[in-house]
């Protein structure tokens, strides 16, 4: 199937573009469609039922279905994690808590309400939801921890306890046929600042060795859910290039060294402040090129810049060109086990 692809339409599907929660604009539909892209995030808030949210993830599905080969899925994700983090929010859909309090319930308390999350999810077209949550944030540092502590999002402050709890997410959302996302690799617990809004953010503790891997090990074994790669900047496992952009990271410390096959989604690489430093382009070339397989962006314009750029790189570099291949090869292997 991959090679029935030309080179531009194997780019193409690897990048995943946000569109407004609350629905995309038929331009943005026409653009997305035109570019032969076939992985959508809905991003911001939004109040629109299950049944209102349904109709819009189907306008958008419809157009784009003709982008992915043999009747395959059009990839649909958002994030729903609960607190602060849950972007839809309407009649039908589950107020759900911040992870803190979701790692207090009991198992099958867990398992039974993100069991619901899930099914609500589906009910919504919505196959892919970015969560859980792996990061340790150590009780220390708490809310001292931008990105993760401060909202509540992480589920405990040891790395068994998160482990376990983002276990049982997992297997809850993939009963119900969401794929789970665990975020954000190799662990965003430790660092003070937001790479979203600060660039320069650095985890100077994390290394090969660490126990904040055990989430992510854990997640491995378990085998139901995706891996997100964090955009801080590790000193201890590649001094030199930020997480999403780290061939040490993502092929030789995910792939080689924790044996994991699976799809290697980014965190927003077009807006976040930490890697601007790049042109949007050259930031999904340099993901794909350290072994990442879906580059997201929240924004559909330079989504469409991102397949633009991947595809130009693949047609002057042969070995650039084998890279893309490959991811375009797991997105439809993981298209046809969807299936």
């Amino acid at each position: 199937m991959a090679n029935e692809l030309s080179v531009s339409e194997q780019a193409s599907s690897l990048v995943m573009a946000g569109v407004p929660a609350t629905g995309a604009s038929a331009a943005e539909i026409s653009a997305l469609k035109k570019q032969g892209i076939s992985n959508v995030f809905l991003r911001g808030r939004s109040q629109l039922s299950v049944k209102q949210t349904s109709a819009k993830v189907q306008q958008i599905t419809q157009s784009l279905e003709a982008n992915v080969p043999a009747d395959l899925p059009v990839w649909v994700a958002t994030d729903q994690e609960g607190g602060f983090v849950r972007v839809l929010q309407g009649p039908g859909f589950t107020e759900l808590p911040t992870a803190l309090t979701q790692g207090g319930w009991s198992p099958s308390k867990l398992k039974r309400e993100l069991g619901a999350v899930g099914k609500q999810l589906v009910e919504a077209g919505i196959n892919v939801n970015l969560a859980p949550v792996a990061d340790v944030v150590p009780a220390e540092l708490g809310t001292g921890n931008a990105p993760i502590g401060y909202f509540g999002r992480e589920y405990a402050h040891g790395a068994t306890a998160v482990a376990k709890t983002m276990a049982t997410v997992n297997e809850a959302l993939h009963s119900q046929g969401v794929q789970p996302v665990v975020k954000h690799f190799p662990g965003l617990g430790r660092v003070a600042k937001n790479t979203d809004t600060n660039s320069g953010v650095a985890d100077t503790k994390i290394d090969a060795n660490s126990s904040d891997l055990q989430p992510f090990e854990r997640a491995i074994e378990q085998d139901k859910s995706w891996v997100m790669v964090s955009n801080a900047r590790y000193a201890k496992l590649d001094a030199k290039n930020d997480a999403p952009f780290s061939s040490k990271i993502i092929t030789g410390l995910l792939r080689e060294q924790m044996g994991y096959e699976g799809i290697v989604i980014s965190d927003d690489l077009c807006e976040a402040k930490q890697v601007s430093y790049l042109q949007v382009g050259e930031r999904a070339v340099k993901f794909v090129a350290a072994g990442g397989t879906l580059p997201l962006c929240v924004e559909s314009a330079p989504a469409i810049t991102m397949a633009k750029a991947l595809a130009a790189e693949a047609k002057a570099d042969g070995k650039f060109a084998a890279k893309v291949k490959e991811a375009a090869v797991k997105i439809l292997e993981e298209k046809l086990s969807a299936r």
